[in-house]
């Protein structure tokens, strides 16, 4: 009896540290939910499909990657919702998560760089944005087309602000970012 109750919560054991694929297609599923209607201009839905597909990772232990994405998209719809603080919790969980990859994307960390710095102005904390965004001018070149022109957006806004703090140094390399990239 002991040796069968053993194995049988050896067993149960395993599978819950094996991703879930039910979990996985659930997951999936909400995100496209929640692109569909952030692109339908829905956001409330969209934030509420975000989480779900973001609670499904977790669930399923779908894996660190899959959970940076679903942070980040949920951070996303956050932002555009002006919940700021929230959605910089959420940048910052997946930042974390990104920069402990053996081979970090330069271009994922960079789209998170960005998000992160626009919640943090939302909140008059430019100062602190302003040291993020400097780690992404070296890879600011890699985008293309609408994350492009949001970057020259960042760079142009904090540039403006930054002037206004006497940070001219730091404001004029912002600004020259943003017309090389033009």
């Amino acid at each position: 009896m002991k040796s069968a109750l053993f194995v049988t919560f050896a067993g149960v054991s395993l599978l819950a540290g094996c991703a879930n694929p039910i979990n996985r297609a659930t997951s999936d599923n909400y995100s496209e939910t929640c692109a569909v209607a952030e692109s339908n201009g829905r956001l409330q839905v969209a934030e509420e499909a975000c989480y779900r597909a973001l609670v499904n990772v977790d669930l399923g232990n779908l894996g660190p990657e899959l959970k940076s994405e679903r942070l980040y998209n949920l951070g996303r719809i956050k932002r555009q919702l002006a919940k700021f603080s929230e959605a910089e919790n959420l940048f910052k969980e997946s930042l974390a998560i990104e920069e402990k990859f053996s081979s970090p994307s330069e271009s994922k960390l960079g789209r998170r760089i960005m998000e992160l710095s626009v919640s943090l102005a939302a909140q008059d904390k430019w100062a602190e944005g302003a040291k993020h965004l400097e780690r992404v001018l070296p890879i600011t070149s890699q985008f293309a087309g609408q994350e492009r022109a949001y970057t020259i957006e960042v760079l142009t806004q904090y540039s403006k602000h930054l002037k206004t703090m006497n940070q001219v140094a730091l404001a004029e390399q912002f600004e020259a970012k943003a017309a090389a990239l033009r």
